[in-house]
């Protein structure tokens, strides 16, 4: 309960209870991922209270958030570059009817609600917890024309999350830590751009749109692809339905461009935003194969093939937050709790959101730092229970083993098989080695008391 405490121990509700079982329910459910209240608590007093706890008005889920924001902000301190890594998810609720204030979601009929998440992440791909948030409820008239869209304030746009969640991750950082907001196509807006260079924030988005350049009938690919290579790279490409794996080579090139506003915005005299373009292209792709071509755009300099590189291997950490949402969905089951109002369902998305982000972490950490000792994560009856499970011995050693091993012998509880070519385990089989081991630190704690004084 230790780490649960540094992480959200501080939470002010204006009710030392509250916080107290803020902690103890985000222990018990780190637990057991994927499991539900009741299977998590085990007792119905604690199932009651966690209930009372989500149905308080008293517990926020912005101070949830918050605390874990400082923990995250407190643990990203000496980072050279903090990644703040974008993405909205769907959450289907179509089949609980009872759960009120909930909206419509992607085709008709189904309803739910979207998290937008901002994810912090090192340079070097390890997430450090969640830096912003923002639940989405739309409501059911959502709908319109595209041309009445394009006439609302940004402010009353949905795309403004984009914008607002940028500005919010940035702010805390002290000048030595660089923060650079990474987004998907969809982040291609305008007035992110505009944004940018007011306030000289950092950004490396996926481009969706060849724009115009200023002053000029040529849109962005035009001007960098008459740029000069700065470089090739190799990169595999995964398999993919009936496709193989593959090796493939890419050039980058990088151009500095203006762009144009949106013609529907001429008369707004918006300024012309200058950024990086960076392609990345594969000149001769197999036979049969769709070539590789990806635009980023960026406020960074992209003077040399190391800095293209650097923010190619930055942009691949986008794929983070989607593992992160799936955690919440998949690994959490926050798709099945049966909570009756969006309100209750806000408190469990925070709390549990703290639950995926440490399944994640986890999986990273082990990758980056594998020498670091297990107990940066697990107790001391974990650790030991793990270790005889695995080695099939009541006898433990004194020393106990680091992370990366911890963590593989983790996910051969979740069915990990741990080949040679099976590469390091992910956060699937880490969840449910998860959710086992706590049952056997369980059956361990029962042999192996721990030692008590007074």
């Amino acid at each position: 309960m230790l780490w649960a405490a540094r992480e959200v121990g501080s939470a002010d509700f204006r009710d030392i209870r509250l916080s107290q079982r803020l902690v103890s329910l985000v222990d018990a459910l780190s637990q057991q991922p994927g499991s539900s209240l009741p299977q998590a608590l085990g007792k119905w007093k604690d199932v009651k209270a966690a209930y009372r706890f989500l149905d308080n008005p008293k517990v926020s889920a912005d101070t949830i958030y918050a605390t874990h924001r400082q923990a995250t902000c407190d643990r990203a301190k000496g980072e050279r570059v903090l990644l703040a890594v974008q993405d909205t998810s769907a959450f289907n609720f179509t089949l609980h009817r009872k759960t009120s204030g909930l909206g419509p979601i992607g085709k008709a009929g189904l309803n739910g609600f979207f998290l937008h998440s901002c994810l912090g992440v090192t340079g070097t791909g390890v997430p450090l917890g969640i830096l912003a948030h923002q639940f989405i409820v739309r409501p059911s008239d959502s709908k319109g024309s595209r041309a009445m869209r394009k006439k609302k304030a940004l402010e009353e746009k949905e795309s403004y999350r984009w914008v607002a969640m940028t500005q919010k991750a940035a702010q805390g950082f002290p000048p030595d830590t660089k923060v650079v907001m990474v987004g998907d196509r969809e982040s291609d807006i305008f007035d992110l751009f505009v944004l940018a260079q007011a306030e000289r924030l950092d950004i490396l988005i996926r481009a969706a749109w060849n724009r115009r350049v200023a002053d000029s009938d040529a849109h962005i690919l035009d001007a960098v692809s008459t740029a000069p290579i700065l470089g090739t790279t190799v990169i595999t490409v995964p398999r993919a339905d009936d496709h193989p794996s593959r090796e493939a080579v890419l050039c980058l090139q990088a151009a500095s461009v203006a762009l144009r506003p949106p013609p529907h915005r001429a008369r707004e005299r918006l300024p012309n935003p200058t950024l990086n373009a960076l392609r990345i292209w594969e000149p001769q792709p197999p036979e049969g194969e769709e070539a590789i071509e990806w635009l980023l755009l960026t406020t960074l300099p992209v003077a040399t093939l190391t800095q293209a590189l650097q923010y190619l291997t930055w942009y691949t950490y986008r794929w983070r937050i989607e593992r992160y949402h799936y955690i919440l969905k998949s690994g959490c089951g926050i798709e099945e709790l049966q909570l009756e109002t969006a309100e209750r369902l806000q408190r469990a998305v925070a709390v549990y959101s703290i639950v995926a982000w440490r399944l994640l972490w986890l999986t990273y950490q082990a990758r980056q730092t594998p020498q670091a000792p297990c107990t940066v994560a697990l107790t001391d009856s974990e650790w030991k229970a793990l270790y005889a499970t695995t080695h099939k011995t009541t006898a433990v050693p004194d020393v106990h083993p680091n992370i990366h091993t911890a963590t593989r012998w983790i996910a051969q509880l979740g069915g990990f098989l741990g080949r040679k070519h099976d590469g390091e385990p992910g956060v699937k089989v880490l969840w449910r080695g998860m959710r086992r081991l706590q049952d056997i630190a369980a059956t361990w704690e029962l042999f192996h008391p721990p030692a008590t004084y007074g």
